[in-house]
């Protein structure tokens, strides 16, 4: 019976069973494993999200680079934020030893990575679009999260970092509000610009916490946020993470800009996500967007099928 290579790892964190669990499966070069198999081994690990890693020719290169696919319980993606900063951890920790920079493709496009003292950095495929034509109202924000009913919405935004990944942005004014954010089992389903009608959506709330600012104009915002799709709760989201940071950014016109984000308190698994942000000139569009973040190994073991 042939078997696969895997690992998990937490990711966004340096402390094991915090952070967000990640299954890293290695598909050997000469092997050749149907979409429809990698589906049904995303769901036995029933985790937010499992990598498929296909073992590379040029790991001893100076800067070597894997292609990777994505896969929720349910469906393939194009990019997922915690997926990229685990994988990036796990190849540069164990398969390129000593190597600072790497590069993983995946649907969405080629990820530059750099590595140093546990953390990796990331450079992000994007293409950041905020969603105009039917905007996202408050009540619909209480229809599908009843228990905010007559609570403050500050701002309510559809974004999308990449197309095929779409989030709900919805400013809370404290913690308390967000405490009281639930699983409540109603699927965000915003109306989105018929161009970008495609993929995954989830909800995103966030309250903004300290901000401060450099001498050479450079910001420094600290947030906390959960993200929600229906019944289910994800630890960290970097994808949304990345939206997020994105949308602020160009909201207040900050040409450079690094997010501190907190996610998965509320469900004991707290996640420390790193976004930097930036802006072209006009301070209107998104330049570039860095994901930075740790993990460690949890399991490992191998995965039959048939």
């Amino acid at each position: 019976m042939p078997s696969l290579e895997f690992v998990t790892v937490d990711v966004f964190t340096r402390t094991r069973f915090k952070g967000n669990p990640l299954a890293i499966v290695t598909i050997p070069s000469d092997l050749d494993v149907p979409t429809p198999t990698l589906r049904a081994i995303a769901r036995e690990f029933n985790l937010s999200e499992t990598v498929f890693l296909h073992e590379s020719s040029d790991a001893t290169a100076d800067v070597p680079s894997w292609t990777i696919r994505i896969f929720m319980t349910e469906a393939e993606l194009p990019f997922a934020g915690h997926p990229t900063i685990g994988t990036a951890c796990h190849v540069m920790s164990t398969l390129a030893l000593g190597k600072t920079r790497a590069v993983l493709h995946c649907d969405a496009g080629s990820i530059e990575i750099e590595y140093a003292n546990g953390v990796a950095r990331a450079s992000i495929p994007h293409n950041v679009h905020v969603h105009t034509e039917s905007p996202f109202t408050g009540t619909e924000v209480e229809t599908m999260q009843p228990r905010l009913k007559g609570a403050e919405l500050l701002n309510i935004a559809t974004v999308s970092p990449v197309k095929g990944m779409n989030f709900i942005y919805i400013q809370l004014p404290d913690f308390e509000s967000l405490a009281i954010v639930e699983c409540s089992g109603f699927k965000p389903a915003p109306i989105l610009d018929s161009a970008w009608n495609v993929g995954f959506c989830g909800s995103v709330f966030y309250v903004l916490g300290e901000r401060s600012t450099t001498p050479e104009s450079a910001v420094k915002q600290s947030l906390r946020m959960r993200m929600i799709e229906g019944i289910l709760e994800d630890s960290a989201t970097g994808s949304a993470a990345c939206g997020l940071a994105a949308f602020l950014a160009m909201k207040r016109g900050d040409r450079n800009v690094e997010f501190e984000m907190t996610q998965g308190v509320e469900m004991g698994r707290q996640s420390d996500i790193g976004v930097a942000v930036t802006l072209d000139r006009s301070a209107k569009a998104v330049a570039k967007i860095v994901l930075s973040g740790s993990a460690v190994t949890v399991m490992d073991g191998r995965v039959q099928y048939d």
